[in-house]
């Protein structure tokens, strides 16, 4: 009977001691290339979709609304006004744009993600590949603001 029982205990373990994480997306620089982000659109070019979601570090809810600045270079490796847009985040916290490769040693896309009642949040997905994707999934992990 006390086999029973410790077999029980073990067999619950896992579900207790895998709870769902969000670890808060690490901030990275904004570089040298930084110029406020006042487009409002989602594709600004083709050839690659970039598509995540932003959720909440505490719970991994989804936020709605957040806006979702970004910029990169073009796929000549060159940064241009025309590469820089933002929008918000849907109901789902999710987002999509289309846009074109960015053709640096490291291939990355910058962003800044905020939302009423978060951290705002510097970041870059960063590539190592070789070779141009088609799609990108990239999900930003914000904090809640600490109160005063």
């Amino acid at each position: 009977m006390s086999f029973v029982k410790y077999a029980l205990i073990v067999l619950s373990l896992p579900v207790t001691a895998h709870a769902i994480e969000c670890p808060p997306t690490q901030h990275r620089t904004t570089g040298t290339h930084y110029k406020p982000v006042t487009e409002h659109m989602a594709d600004i070019s083709t050839g690659l979709t970039v598509s995540g979601r932003i959720l909440e570090a505490d719970t991994c809810h989804p936020i709605s609304h957040a806006r979702v600045a970004h910029w990169q270079a073009n796929k000549e490796g060159v940064y241009v006004d025309r590469l820089r847009a933002y929008m918000l985040s849907n109901e789902k916290g999710e987002y999509r744009f289309k846009t074109e490769w960015p053709a640096l040693s490291v291939p990355h896309i910058h962003f800044i993600v905020s939302a009423e009642g978060y951290e705002t949040i510097e970041t870059q997905w960063r590539g190592n590949e070789n070779e141009p994707l088609e799609f990108i999934q990239f999900d930003i992990i914000l904090r809640k603001k600490l109160l005063p």
